[in-house]
């Protein structure tokens, strides 16, 4: 498997996960003390998941009341070679639940006063300058939320090799400033980035030198480290990951990851217990502090979030309802691994979960999900008993709340920004006082209003799920929220950057561009000629525009760059074309040369390379000033 940048490690599978998150969960469970029994349901779960999604390996840990319940292997760590997987041994690259130690980190640090969580960051980045495109500065309370108004780039293509070092990648790859900070959460992994680096100006230490002095070493934790590159000593205890191959799971090169924070960590599900037991018990495990009580309390309580009726951030840590208790946690998706971290502070509780493949149908994403719902909850096991009150006359307003959302989660001034559509949602009246909101991939599903913009789904008014819509001053709808979601929002888009116009834009276009080409070949001129060599560089860039976007996994760090430069080559010499192509087009019409038909499709095919052209400059898909 090709390497891949780090930014896709926290991609569309987050979304798979609140989803899960909201449904109700009713798993059967056994008394609180039975330990044995709540053992012999999870393996018998994780051994059922690992063969009916063809999953190789899994390593689970579970803790409770300040002791470790469970720490187990299932399967293969290298499919190939039957290599088992073992809780103590075996490292799993667990993506970007390594970013809660970042932030736990700052919170030693501004513990210790050496750190002020709502200054300028600028203060503390030294050589490397935030620029100042809005009055109000990034704090470092802002990247803990995600909230500090960057853009999401390379989650697809790679711009290229990664850099050798930390500040150099934060130099070289820094994205714009699109919103003013601590409005939205678009999640980052540039702002994580930042922090590591700030956690390395203010301590005067490599970012992997501090956590190990710092956190790894005091709760014991001999076998988690952040780096690149694995060390060789190492080597035979990774966990590979694995791609389906003909059904089968086929091991992997462990894929490069650009920064350390970003999604390089590699730990071990017992490691992983000392850190869940440290923050369950007030930054202390077995007397080796590494938080004070309040500090702890500080991290873990909510610290933003859009809607103060949905769950948000709390200081790194994502928050979750889930069966009626709020949960914290974060998810860590690399291309080839699926993991979970989550504490039930009220309940003293933990789990932690990886998977080393995505299995049939990305399905690790769902059998994370599975293993959370069936965590043991003796004293309240079904979810608490929700009302559903509809508010009055919502038929009337229905259609203030219709059009597209993209996520902020996004690229806005790269070629990558074309991309939006892709993660559409579709709200629509439907028409018997309810919305219709469709997901990409799903069927429509019917909400009712409840609240002031505030929605549940309409035919379970047991659901926890919620989604929230936010309005302007001028009381237009501008964003919707989902529960469980605190990853990003949904801004409203104008119709000519939905999926729909999308759609319809390119395959009128590819249609005409492909009737220019035929055109070329039956009826030979300049004029025909001209048009085919328009319409045969769009195809190409089309071409090239949908191996990208559907191959992107399998491109390597210079394929991406050199594919994205040559589709785009090929864009910009059809739209240099296209000025010729209307002088052509104007003088068929004036010399009535040929059939009709023809130079109705001469014409067509012209307008189609300008209304292209525009749409390829306005998604910085041209290459100029992007």
């Amino acid at each position: 498997m090709p390497s891949k940048p780090s930014g896709v490690s926290t991609c569309l599978p987050v979304l798979v996960l609140v989803l899960a998150l909201a449904a109700p969960a009713r798993a059967e469970v056994p008394p609180r003390d039975d330990t044995a029994s709540w053992e012999s349901r999870v393996d018998s779960l994780v051994t059922r998941q690992l063969t009916a999604y063809r999953i190789p390996g899994a390593t689970v840990a579970v803790v409770r009341d300040g002791r470790v319940v469970l720490a187990r292997g299932y399967g293969d760590a290298d499919a190939e070679h039957h290599t088992p997987v073992e809780a103590a041994r075996t490292l799993f690259r667990v993506a970007s639940i390594g970013k809660l130690f970042v932030w736990t980190a700052v919170m030693q640090l501004a513990e210790q006063g050496r750190l002020d969580l709502d200054a300028d960051i600028n203060t503390y980045l030294g050589d490397v300058r935030i620029p100042a495109t809005y009055p109000q500065p990034i704090t470092l309370a802002h990247l803990m939320a995600h909230t500090g108004g960057f853009e999401a780039h390379e989650r697809l293509w790679a711009e290229g090799t990664p850099p050798d070092s930390l500040a150099t990648y934060l130099k070289q790859r820094m994205p714009a400033r699109v919103r003013p900070p601590g409005e939205l959460s678009a999640y980052s992994d540039y702002g994580t980035s930042l922090a590591e680096h700030i956690v390395e100006q203010v301590s005067g230490q490599p970012f992997e030198q501090y956590l190990q002095a710092n956190v790894l070493e005091p709760l014991g934790m001999k076998r988690t480290l952040f780096r690149r590159t694995v060390p060789p000593e190492l080597a035979t205890d990774v966990a590979l990951g694995h791609a389906l191959e003909h059904g089968s799971p086929r091991a992997q090169p462990l894929e490069q990851v650009v920064v350390a924070s970003s999604g390089s960590m590699l730990t071990t599900a017992t490691d992983l217990t000392r850190f869940m037991l440290a923050h369950l018990q007030g930054g202390q495990d077995e007397g080796h502090r590494i938080l004070r009580e309040d500090t702890v309390r500080r991290m873990h309580r909510q610290h933003f979030t859009h809607d103060p009726r949905l769950s948000g951030w709390a200081h790194g840590f994502m928050e979750f309802q889930l069966n009626g208790h709020r949960l914290i946690g974060h998810t860590g998706d690399a291309y080839l691994f699926h993991s979970l971290l989550v504490l039930m502070p009220e309940r003293r509780m933990g789990l932690f979960v990886s998977y080393n493949g995505p299995g049939e149908k990305d399905a690790a994403q769902r059998a994370r999900m599975e293993l959370l719902r069936a965590l043991p909850d003796h004293d309240n096991p079904d979810p608490p008993a929700n009302v559903l009150t509809v508010t009055k006359d919502f038929a009337g307003r229905a259609a203030r709340f219709e059009g597209g959302y993209q996520t902020t989660w996004r690229a806005y001034g790269t070629a990558e920004a074309s991309l939006g559509w892709r993660q559409e949602i579709h709200v629509r009246d439907g028409g018997d006082g309810t919305l219709h909101i469709r997901e990409p991939g799903n069927a429509p599903r019917r909400w009712t209003e409840v609240e002031p913009h505030l929605f549940r789904p309409a035919e379970d008014v047991s659901s926890p799920e919620r989604v929230a819509f936010r309005e302007d001053a001028q009381g237009h709808i501008t964003h919707l929220f989902f529960q469980n979601r605190p990853t990003e929002a949904y801004e409203r888009v104008p119709w000519y950057e939905t999926s729909a116009f999308t759609h319809g834009l390119l395959a009128v276009c590819a249609a005409l561009f492909a009737l220019a080409v035929l055109g070329g070949v039956l009826y030979r001129s300049p004029a025909t000629g001209w048009l085919a060599a328009i319409g045969l560089l769009h195809l190409l860039f089309l071409t090239g525009f949908t191996l990208l976007v559907r191959h992107h996994s399998e491109l390597d760090y210079g394929d991406t760059p050199r594919l994205l430069e040559a589709s785009r080559a090929c864009a910009l010499g059809a739209t240099v074309l296209t000025p010729g192509a209307l002088v052509w087009s104007a003088r068929a019409w004036w010399k009535r040369s040929g059939t009709r038909a023809l130079r109705l499709s001469l014409t067509g095919a012209t307008l189609a390379s300008l209304a292209f052209a525009a749409w390829l400059h306005h998604w910085h898909l041209l290459g100029l000033g992007s």
